[in-house]
């Protein structure tokens, strides 16, 4: 899957502000996590990578150091979204029960984004998602 439409355009003053974010945090996955990955931007700005549920609490604690607590964590229903975060989530294809979700607000209607969506066809993988995004609402 591609990143959302709303994904960042390169070169952006306000983009490279969360890339300087988003960059170091892709980079620690990906040395820190045994991971396939999928897609990733050689900007820092986008990943999308498949790990094994066995190291998902590592690379949640990871999430949890950039981003601080998700906004939707496992096992708990998604409440009303504020706007700017229900734009995130449509943009991902949306969020489900078992799936969590972090985000981080940047400059210029920018979030920062990650996902961990287990699968329901075999529960020893997760797909991890990190992206940016420009949001059309105020964040």
């Amino acid at each position: 899957m591609d990143p959302p439409a709303s994904h960042a355009g390169r070169g952006t003053q306000a983009h490279a502000h969360m890339t300087v974010v988003a960059k170091p945090l892709v980079d620690s996955l990906q040395r820190t996590i045994p991971m396939l990955v999928r897609r990733v931007a050689p900007t820092g700005d986008y990943l999308e990578s498949v790990l094994s549920a066995q190291d998902l609490s590592r690379c949640f604690d990871l999430l949890a150091a950039t981003f601080g607590p998700p906004v939707k964590d496992f096992g708990k229903a998604a409440a009303a979204f504020d706007p700017p975060i229900k734009e995130v989530v449509d943009g991902v294809g949306g969020i489900r029960l078992e799936q969590c979700l972090f985000i981080k607000y940047g400059e210029q209607r920018q979030v920062l984004y990650a996902a961990l969506w287990p699968w329901a066809s075999d529960a020893s993988r997760v797909t991890l998602k990190v992206g940016i995004v420009v949001v059309s609402q105020g964040a």
